[in-house]
């Protein structure tokens, strides 16, 4: 019987390692930003040495973070939420009743928001419409003007 692996059906395991460079470009964000999240601890990387240089790989895990923060963020959510939510959001000791309240509380802060721009759509909406009228009626004055001035 042949045992070498090219006999067995090993499950392939494709490891992800990126290098900042690398992770920035996938994610859009600046190296700072990424230095920034994994001070935070947001996100992590392996240090690596090589000779005197030292380097910061990120797996496909932060990579993963980072597209939840930026969802998160696009929602509201501040950096400390989304490493409270992601830290804890799968493990068991976080209750449902925990869960339910952080999302309760979300929309609720969604909903307030959603009625402060309706707010300014219409304040924004009203002055287009000043705007607006005001030019109608200069132009129509400034045709009066005009044809008054041809007639005489």
């Amino acid at each position: 019987m042949d045992y070498t692996p090219q006999s067995r059906d090993f499950e392939k395991i494709e490891v992800v390692v990126m290098l900042i460079g690398e992770l920035s470009k996938r994610t859009g964000l600046s190296k700072d930003t990424l230095r920034f999240y994994e001070k935070l601890g947001l996100i992590t990387a392996q240090v690596r040495q090589a000779g005197t240089r030292t380097y910061m790989e990120f797996s496909q895990e932060a990579l993963d973070r980072i597209v939840m923060i930026k969802q998160g963020k696009s929602l509201g959510f501040t950096l400390n939420e989304m490493k409270y939510l992601m830290d804890t959001w799968g493990s068991v000791s976080m209750p449902t009743s925990e869960k339910l309240k952080i999302i309760d509380s979300k929309l609720e802060e969604i909903a307030t928001k959603i009625q402060q721009l309706k707010e300014i759509q219409q304040y924004l909406t009203t002055k287009r419409n000043t705007i607006t009228q005001n030019q109608i009626e200069k132009l129509n004055q400034e045709y009066q003007k005009s044809s008054e001035e041809k007639l005489h």
